[in-house]
């Protein structure tokens, strides 16, 4: 007669107590732990001399609907003359002008264009549906 062998059952281990282990020791480190302090450390910063910068209110060229011009400067507005304007800018670089929604394109280009001989760098153009 034939010698017939048992088949042997695979071994496994559950892990499942395993990781229960772990996170109740996880849990009860970070409960027991006591956390230190560091001590701070005082570092001297070096103070500046330097002042702060005065900026200024920005300088606006405006157009109303009728092409009658305004400059609003400091925070004061006045009615001016454009043929005029070289004796009003003195010296300022940078103007933004503003001008109502229905104005031509050609007043627009010819104020810049007469910005731009009296020395002005810096132009901003900005529009309004109705500028009062």
């Amino acid at each position: 007669m034939g010698k017939f062998r048992k088949k042997r059952e695979l071994i496994s281990l559950d892990l499942t107590p395993l990781i229960d282990v772990v996170f109740l020791l996880l849990i009860f480190f970070m409960v027991s732990t006591t956390f230190t302090k560091y001590g701070e450390i005082d570092i001297e910063v070096p103070s500046s001399n330097v002042e702060t910068e005065h900026k200024e209110l920005p300088v606006e060229l405006i157009i109303d609907k009728n092409g009658d011009y305004f400059l609003s400067k400091e925070g004061k507005t006045s009615a001016i003359d454009i043929k005029n304007i070289a004796n009003i800018l003195n010296g300022i670089e940078t103007i933004s002008v503003t001008g109502d929604k229905n104005l031509k394109y050609q007043l627009i280009l010819s104020t810049i264009t007469t910005l731009k001989k009296e020395g002005v760098k810096n132009i901003g153009i900005n529009f309004y549906e109705d500028i009062q």
